[in-house]
């Protein structure tokens, strides 16, 4: 299956994800917010970035930003739960707006997340980010 990181500053959040994306067979390499995640994706190669937008440190927009601009980039999910200040719904639509494959809403079921993935993963790859000339 595939090789997926998974972002997200909830502990108890990121250990159900892990476990639906486990129960699909995927392997999942954690992180527990932007920095760590930077550090992985610059060691590691991904197929699938399923990031939380609101964290500390570095948050799931600046993830994209990276990781959209590198070539033969990893799929991208966003999920958030929204903020103190800033709705859900705003926070996903930006996200949506962005060069990512997905968004999903906190709290996400297993049936929500396998589909998304299964889907996401079968799409044709995402073309590498127009070169500036």
């Amino acid at each position: 299956m595939a090789r997926i990181l998974l972002i997200d500053d909830d502990p108890q959040v990121r250990s159900v994800l892990e476990g639906f994306l486990n129960h699909d067979g995927h392997q999942v390499v954690c992180a527990a917010n932007g920095r760590e995640a930077f550090q992985l994706l610059n060691q590691q190669r991904f197929d699938l970035v399923l990031t939380d937008i609101v964290m500390p440190e570095q948050d799931g927009f600046e993830i994209i930003m990276h990781v959209t601009l590198q070539p033969d980039r990893p799929r991208i999910i966003a999920i958030s739960g929204g903020s103190s200040r800033l709705s859900q719904q705003t926070l996903l639509s930006m996200a949506s707006k962005m060069r990512i494959e997905r968004v999903l809403a906190k709290p996400i079921s297993y049936q929500q997340l396998s589909a998304a993935v299964t889907e996401v993963l079968a799409t044709a790859h995402p073309a590498a980010p127009p070169q500036a000339q």
